[in-house]
């Protein structure tokens, strides 16, 4: 009884998540407005009167606040649901059915997500070549999950080794026979997501625990067999009979199967299929993309060594940012736009306010000049682009021996 009543719980639970917690699909953007306007008022509602947090916007996402009271919700709701369905005595003959089509929802949901974040890492999609703001700031001040993102980003190798893991498990949990694998897979794969999130402080700890739980709740079936593999090893394992009774099998479930996985690959492959690139580091930059050291400054006409500029080197950002970096070592962004006909940057600060720089640049010698007013002065900072390309961090270097890594 009380193996069901979880059983059932956790359910309704995955049904309600996979529906309402907004993910950057590429196929439909509506997911997070639906959500909002179902749950917004109801978690401003929570959050205000039981745990004394007013929230500026109820918008659901990754380790919000918004984020752990939506799931709150539906866990009460799965609950509610589950005790309301045991008075129907009527509803148990559709109890198997639905359970049915929540696994398998299950199931297709966690290959998306699978098949999705390998993707990105196979494409260089997620974890993408470190910026050159990153690779200028010291160690010392980079934050554990830029660190973490910018090794991996810095290593092409290793996010295909990665991306071809999860893409595996995807794959072996689409097919039957090799459905348990996959999942086994996969559950390691998760497993080490979340030491990862939780070791380097990632925010998407709820999202990956989600899809450990999804992981659990699909391996759950499996349970008599993974015992009787691992605890009775004289039994006979017979892979071919572990997987559970989903739909059955008609004309219209091999369709609506075959039309799920057709809607997977196309939210999976169809950004990279559209912009026929396939290598994240390879996409288009926006203009003067790269890092400047600054070589001289000159106030009026006093052109002043280095040492006087406020600025040791400034970044164009790949998001369109232009970043100041200081003798201290501190960065200070802006939004960066371009009026290519005046020759302009036009600053934004986070207060949006803007300021209009004008900026010369000669390609022959790669000195990019910017020109902005001070205490009613004309000043210029002259700068040279840094090939930060040939940075240590970004150089394809590989050793058999010790000796090797020293030459």
């Amino acid at each position: 009884m009380i193996r069901s009543f979880i059983k059932t719980v956790a359910s309704y639970f995955i049904l309600l998540c996979v529906i309402f917690i907004p993910f950057p699909f590429n196929i439909t953007k509506i997911q997070l407005a639906i959500t909002d306007f179902i749950f917004g008022r109801l978690i401003g509602a929570v959050a205000k009167n039981i745990f004394s947090k007013s929230l500026s916007n109820t918008h659901v996402y990754s380790d919000s606040i918004s984020m752990y009271i939506l799931l709150l919700l539906f866990l009460i709701l799965s609950i509610i649901i589950t005790v309301v369905l045991l008075q129907v005595k009527k509803g148990s003959q559709y109890k198997e059915r639905i359970f049915a089509f929540i696994y398998q929802l299950a199931l297709y949901y966690l290959v998306l997500q699978l098949l999705k974040y390998g993707a990105d890492k196979i494409f260089k999609n997620q974890f993408y070549t470190p910026e050159p703001n990153t690779l200028f700031t010291p160690l010392g001040k980079i934050d554990k999950d830029l660190l973490y993102w910018s090794s991996m980003g810095s290593s092409y190798g290793y996010n295909v080794f990665l991306g071809m893991l999860e893409a595996l498990a995807a794959v072996f949990i689409l097919i039957k026979r090799t459905r348990l694998l996959g999942l086994l897979l996969s559950f390691g794969i998760l497993l080490n997501v979340i030491a990862v999130n939780f070791g380097f402080d990632i925010s998407v700890k709820l999202f990956s625990l989600f899809l450990l739980f999804v992981n659990i709740y699909l391996l759950f079936p499996y349970c008599n067999k993974l015992y009787q593999l691992f605890l009775q090893p004289k039994n006979i394992f017979q892979p071919e009979n572990l997987s559970p009774v989903l739909l059955k099998k008609t004309l219209a479930s091999y369709f609506i199967q075959w039309l799920a996985i057709g809607i997977i690959c196309l939210e999976v492959f169809y950004p990279f299929i559209n912009s026929s690139n396939y290598n994240g580091d390879k996409a288009l930059r926006p203009y003067l993309h790269g890092a400047y050291q600054v070589t001289n400054i000159i106030e009026g006409n006093d052109t002043l060594p280095a040492a006087f500029s406020p600025v040791k080197r400034f970044f164009v950002h790949k998001d369109s940012y232009i970043i100041f970096q200081d003798d201290q070592d501190e960065m200070k962004d802006y939004k960066l736009q371009y009026d290519k006909t005046k020759s302009l940057f036009i600053l934004t600060d986070y207060q949006l306010k803007q300021t209009a720089i004008s900026f010369t640049y000669q390609a022959a010698d790669s000195i990019l000049t910017l020109q902005y007013f001070n205490n009613g002065k004309e000043n210029k900072l002259i700068s040279k682009a840094i090939d930060w390309k040939s940075l240590p961090l970004l150089k394809k270097q590989f050793h058999w021996t010790v000796e090797g890594s020293n030459q």
